[in-house]
């Protein structure tokens, strides 16, 4: 009993967490500022991408990034003060996170 039930919790679990979620359509989206302020730098700039594999990188002027630490390195330059560098990762990691979920929310949805 325990081994069908196990699955069958996680599907509905996952199936209810995803209600809501709207399909990807694009392939990109504009990256969010969040608590990143302006003056430090201008996230808005940059995208968080997937390509048709599903393998999540960061674009800016046409370049791919797959670590939040390159991207803030070429968006905000080298300039930039370790804690506010420290926040900028922190920002660019969350919303590459929520594309990687939505991603998954996705694959299981074309099942």
């Amino acid at each position: 009993m325990k081994k069908i039930l196990l699955p069958v919790a996680l599907f509905a679990a996952f199936a209810l967490s995803a209600c809501g979620d709207e399909p990807l359509d694009e392939s990109c989206e504009q990256a969010e500022q969040g608590a990143v302020k302006k003056e430090v730098c201008d996230l808005s700039v940059a995208e968080a991408c997937y390509d048709e594999d599903g393998t999540p990188y960061f674009s800016y002027k046409g370049e791919k990034y797959y670590n939040a630490t390159d991207l803030g390195v070429a968006v905000c330059g080298e300039g930039v003060a370790v804690a506010d560098m420290e926040i900028i990762k922190k920002q660019l990691n969350a919303q590459m996170k929520r594309l990687i979920d939505r991603i998954r929310v996705n694959a299981i949805r074309a099942i």
